[in-house]
């Protein structure tokens, strides 16, 4: 059965220069049909050295994320013809902003021209880049109340997502300072919850009236419902060079929102949690990534990573079975929460090579790394026989233990 909830990705890349390993302004084209069936665009963001690839609409996880690597391997294509190298990661380690040219030609690039005069260093400073996911709701009555459930897991994707350690020459301490740049903007940050969707597009509404929005824009914040396309917009994610990791991240997000729709649909919704709960969570993500440990504000305790997955994974199973995700989502859960994540590797390229230029050339070899599914890890026996005896009677495959999940080894 093919998911309801249909995808799409968006991924600011950075360009560098290939000899030195500093961003560069490019002039790669902006074309809104990159791959040979007519798929993908590339588009532009308010600092020239940064590209954005869009993938088309995807019913799956795997489709979404073949695209997105086409659309990679086609902007290093094009960056090569030029000298330059393509790399996802939050942000770069070494480049300064004050460097760097902005679109600023009010002719051609009117939006981003009104932010560098609205916000001025503000936004010329916040030279960052994302992975921002896109989910379809098929029901638009359901779109808000899934919207103030789905807050909850903004900390745990954006824990899979740091990337972002370094920051001009030093180590920030932090796994995302991403969120550092970006939160000196207004209107950025863990949304409020709101009772209704025409609250919030009131809202919207007035702030364009009252100059505080240009006509045809939305809220910034990490998770929005959108004023044009009507998807809910994951926001928060750090860019990722691995495409594992991009693919993880999309199917949780994609099940958790049919569980949410489904809970919204029988009325069982559980109570939106306060801002306050969320951002301490997304602080724990920002500074620690994968090795947090966040608080379980309704069990009044503290929880690790891999036991937070462990209970989302047994949530969201049913959504996953149905969807064809499973086994896959919980081994490739298992593979990443292994890995350093990608913060750490940072580190680790940089103690290795010795300079900056070691992790830019470090990133850009990983980001050039082309999709090809996670290999299975096996699994004993007894597991597969009985998660395929509960898939066959209709019941919720075994879920995976924490144990599982940080080594990858099934449980006696």
């Amino acid at each position: 059965m093919q998911p309801a909830i249909t995808l799409g990705i968006e991924e600011e890349l950075q360009v560098v220069d290939a000899r030195t390993g500093a961003l560069v302004a490019h002039d790669i084209p902006l074309v809104k049909h990159v791959l040979p069936d007519g798929s993908g665009a590339f588009g532009c963001e308010i600092h020239k050295c940064a590209i954005e690839l869009q993938t088309s609409i995807a019913s799956h996880p795997d489709m979404a994320i073949r695209t997105l690597s086409a659309l990679r391997n086609a902007a290093r294509t094009q960056a090569a013809l030029r000298g330059q190298k393509v790399l996802a990661a939050g942000l770069h380690p070494f480049s300064q902003w004050k460097h760097q040219a902005v679109h600023e030609d009010t002719a051609h690039y009117p939006h981003y021209a009104h932010l560098l005069h609205e916000f001025g260093d503000i936004a010329r400073s916040a030279m960052s880049f994302g992975l921002h996911i896109h989910l379809g709701l098929p029901d638009p009555q359901y779109r808000m109340p899934v919207m103030n459930a789905l807050r909850s897991v903004l900390p745990d994707v954006l824990a899979l997502s740091v990337s972002s350690p370094f920051h001009e020459g030093r180590d920030t301490g932090l796994a995302s300072w991403r969120h550092s740049l970006l939160g000196r903007y207004p209107r950025m940050g863990i949304p409020d919850v709101w009772p209704d969707e025409k609250t919030y597009f009131d809202s919207i509404a007035m702030l364009r009236r009252l100059g505080s929005l240009e006509p045809d824009q939305g809220m910034w914040d990490d998770l929005r419902l959108h004023h044009r396309y009507g998807t809910l917009e994951v926001r928060i994610c750090d860019a990722v060079h691995s495409l594992q990791r991009i693919w993880l991240i999309v199917a949780l997000l994609q099940c958790e929102t049919a569980i949410l729709m489904q809970e919204a649909a029988n009325g069982g919704l559980p109570e939106p949690e306060p801002r306050l709960w969320i951002e301490e969570n997304k602080w724990r993500a920002r500074r620690y990534g994968t090795a947090a440990t966040f608080i379980d504000w309704r069990r009044n305790e503290t929880i690790s990573v891999e036991a937070r997955f462990e209970r989302w994974l047994e949530r969201i199973l049913p959504a996953a079975t149905k969807f064809n995700l499973w086994p896959q989502i919980e081994l490739t859960a298992a593979s990443v929460l292994r890995e350093k994540n990608e913060a750490d590797q940072q580190r680790t390229w940089y103690l290795q090579g010795g300079s900056f230029e070691a992790v830019v050339n470090g990133l850009a070899d990983a980001t050039a790394v082309s999709w090809t599914p996670p290999a299975p890890i096996r699994r004993n026996r007894r597991d597969i026989s009985e998660s395929s005896k509960a898939a066959n009677q209709g019941r919720n495959p075994l879920p995976a233990s924490s144990a599982f999940l940080r080594t990858g080894r099934p449980t006696s």
